[in-house]
């Protein structure tokens, strides 16, 4: 082999290794990042010990009508308009993940207060104010929202803090957000 054809070869090989990592860390239909990605990017936070951070679980109201009455196409459609709102709501250096389903994670770093966490949960209950164009319709679906400012070591620790929450909120009438016990 010509060394062109080395370094064309090498080149693909690298292309498709970054579009396979990719792969495995995004949530196909969304775009955002997938459960496997946060997980790791919670881990990274967890292991830091000046750690400062807030988790936000996040489940849409009521999906299930939605898919039942206009299909599941439909529902896609609808994630992936939320998936956008939910960017919407975070700063830069935080991670919003889809981690199946209609469950999404969003990850708050740098030094948030439980004030910062539950402004962006506030952002995310009005983002979703609005309704969703589908379909030549306008669906309004709204979301549930448990928060933890975690101190916990460990990642299901602080994802299962943060889906209690969330549980709570849907109890009390879901369109909420609700503090982990740890939290509040």
């Amino acid at each position: 082999l010509a060394l062109a054809d080395v370094k064309r070869y090498t080149l693909q090989l690298r292309q498709r290794e970054a579009h396979f990592r990719q792969l495995a860390h995004t949530d196909p239909l969304t775009g955002l990042a997938n459960r496997a990605a946060f997980t790791a990017a919670l881990e990274f936070a967890i292991a830091d010990p000046d750690r400062h951070l807030a988790l936000l679980f996040i489940d849409l109201d009521d999906f299930k009508t939605v898919n039942d009455q206009l299909g599941h196409a439909a529902g896609d459609d609808l994630l992936v308009a939320v998936a956008g709102r939910l960017k919407t709501c975070i700063r830069g250096e935080d991670t919003v993940a889809r981690l199946g389903g209609d469950e999404f994670a969003i990850l708050l770093e740098a030094a948030p207060s439980q004030q910062v966490a539950v402004r962006v949960a506030g952002r995310i209950l009005e983002a979703m104010r609005p309704p969703f164009p589908l379909q030549g319709r306008h669906v309004q679906v709204g979301a549930s929202v448990g928060v933890t400012v975690s101190q916990a070591t460990e990642v299901d620790a602080v994802l299962r803090e943060a889906d209690v929450a969330m549980y709570t909120a849907k109890a009390h009438g879901k369109g909420r957000f609700e503090l982990a016990a740890s939290s509040a």
